[in-house]
């Protein structure tokens, strides 16, 4: 691989290469999952693993950083949903 920027692993490693990051939030085709862990097994992208509420994230190596920052936003804002909705409930007050 003699650049970062390749075709080698397919368009969706390419993607995250020239965007930095990409948050995964669902189930991805197996097919795409197989080129970004081959890539991540070949250096040519970073990833972070789903912890909790922290999203998988997949990164460019020069850019985790970025990445940690991301992973770390999106799980702040699902734990603000979550506090909002059983705040939301319990401020609920039902007839008898």
């Amino acid at each position: 691989m003699s650049t970062l920027y390749t075709d080698e692993f397919g368009p969706n490693v390419q993607n995250i290469l020239v965007r930095g990051s990409r948050v995964i939030r669902g189930p991805i085709p197996a097919q795409v999952r197989k080129q970004l862990m081959a890539a991540v097994k070949a250096g040519a992208l970073g990833r972070l693993k789903k912890d909790g509420l922290k999203p998988e994230v997949f990164y460019n190596p020069n850019n985790k950083v970025s990445a940690t920052d991301v992973q770390r936003r999106e799980a702040e804002y699902a734990a603000s949903c979550i506090a909002k909705c059983v705040g939301a409930n319990n401020a609920l007050h039902f007839p008898a």
